[in-house]
């Protein structure tokens, strides 16, 4: 509505008003040091708001991201990962993706964004055409959604590192993370691979400094 629009407009105002060092997490060299800043200062703060395939709003806070990145985190590391393995996420847009790129971060370790396929009928196809990826990035585990599981786990002969096949309901969202890794800006963020689309797909590594 107009009425909420001017709000947003007006609260953008008063924000960009204030000080820089209560605006920008200017001295965080991470991205986990960045979502640790917001969470201290504003964690009741909107930071995602999300509109699934029904076209129904879910509004994530600074503090619930991080809750549901630590549970994710926790998780992963009760399943062997560990600083430095990779972790594929085959996901659609959802809140799922975003606790899994965060807990990965969180646990040390580095994701490996991978596109899902538009219709499940091509699923299968999809997930076989990605396996070069997977043995590139040498990916300790897999995180997808439940169709595409069965046929991931068939990959684990031509991907000797993966070791788990993992979808979002696996996860406990009450998992409690005791200690956290440490992560500087050197460690890579996540790695980003070409579409492959005029050869095999090439991965580019992104550190937290970037």
């Amino acid at each position: 509505t107009a009425h909420a629009a001017s709000e947003a407009v007006e609260k953008a105002v008063r924000v960009l008003a204030m000080p820089a060092e209560h605006v920008f997490p200017d001295h965080a060299a991470t991205l986990i040091e960045a979502l640790d800043w917001h969470v201290e200062r504003h964690g009741e703060r909107l930071q995602i708001h999300f509109y699934d395939e029904d076209e129904r709003e879910h509004d994530v806070t600074y503090a619930a991201l991080k809750a549901g990145a630590e549970a994710y985190a926790a998780h992963l590391i009760a399943r062997g990962i560990e600083p430095g393995h990779t972790v594929a996420i085959m996901l659609p847009t959802s809140l799922e993706y975003f606790f899994s790129f965060y807990g990965i971060l969180i646990a040390g370790a580095i994701p490996v964004p991978i596109y899902p396929p538009l219709r499940l009928a091509q699923l299968e196809d999809h997930v076989r055409r990605h396996e070069g990826i997977l043995a590139n990035a040498q990916a300790a585990a897999l995180i997808t959604v439940p169709e595409a599981k069965s046929v991931a786990l068939l990959l684990r002969s031509n991907v000797p590192s993966l070791r788990s096949v993992l979808t979002p309901r696996e996860f406990d969202a009450a998992a409690k993370l005791d200690l956290r890794p440490r992560v500087t800006a050197e460690h890579i963020a996540f790695l980003q691979y070409t579409s492959g689309s005029t050869g095999s797909p090439k991965g580019v590594m992104l550190t937290h400094a970037n």
